[in-house]
């Protein structure tokens, strides 16, 4: 089972954990991303549940992003329904109009990262956790969707370092730009800010907080298909494949990858 589902006591209703648990590094296949958009659909459907809080119980990994063993795997022309899956479960994720919260408790590179920032609030625990938008480094042009959802909540200052040069920061780093909401320094911390929130936000009439969520992440809503589109065509650019390819091989052969 690639996600392990709490049921937890809010006011005016209930709500759910969600541990990710896919592998040994938590990372992201096509198969378990779509499993994701489904559990979210499922809950934005229950009108008794208020919210999800996302994390893990891996003491070392969040999520690390694209599973290269599967994409080495995965034959050339069905490479795109692998990668293009990231951009689909952010979809899914701005589509649910109820209340995300999501804890970097470990290490959050790429598609980690991409599943944070689409979180309404984002707590991260101090020390060895990481987070970092590395599509850049692997030969991944980083997808409008994710610049656009970035923008909204890191400083302008930070755009570039961020999306061009795919830096990997610390929680306080990481904090301070914007792209965490807060951070503590153990496990156990981390999640009484996240329950905290959690049960404020249940408290907010829920026909209120959807609306105005949507209305929140409009430009984003509208844009959805067409980022699914763009992202296509990205991936279509010349040297695109080859170089995310050669990038999951130097990883599986723990190598310096040679990019074209």
């Amino acid at each position: 089972m690639n996600y392990k589902r709490e049921v937890i006591d809010l006011p005016n209703g209930k709500g759910e954990i969600i541990r990710f648990q896919m592998n040994e590094q938590n990372s992201l296949t096509g198969q378990n991303m779509r499993d994701l958009g489904e559990i979210l659909k499922e809950i934005k459907a229950d009108p008794t549940k208020r919210g999800v809080i996302l994390g893990t119980d891996n003491p070392k990994f969040f999520c690390n992003g694209l599973d290269a063993e599967n994409l080495l795997s995965t034959p050339r022309n069905k490479l795109i329904d692998e990668v293009g899956g990231i951009v689909i479960l952010f979809g899914e994720m701005v589509q649910f109009d109820k209340p995300l919260i999501t804890e970097v408790t470990g290490y959050a590179m790429g598609g980690g990262a991409v599943i944070t920032v689409a979180s309404d609030f984002k707590y991260m625990l101090d020390g060895k956790c990481r987070i970092g938008f590395t599509e850049v480094n692997v030969g991944l042009p980083l997808p409008a969707s994710f610049i656009d959802r970035i923008k909204m909540c890191v400083e302008p200052r930070y755009w570039a370092e961020v999306c061009l040069e795919g830096t990997i920061y610390k929680a306080p780093e990481a904090k301070k730009i914007g792209l965490i909401d807060e951070i503590a320094s153990t496990p156990e911390e981390v999640r009484k800010l996240s329950l905290k929130k959690l049960e404020s936000l249940a408290k907010v009439p829920s026909s209120a907080y959807r609306a105005t969520k949507n209305t929140l992440n409009a430009a984003l809503l509208r844009n959805l298909e067409q980022y699914k589109i763009d992202t296509t065509k990205s991936f279509e650019q010349p040297g695109v494949v080859e170089n995310l390819l050669e990038a999951m091989t130097a990883l599986k052969e723990k190598r310096r990858p040679v990019f074209q």
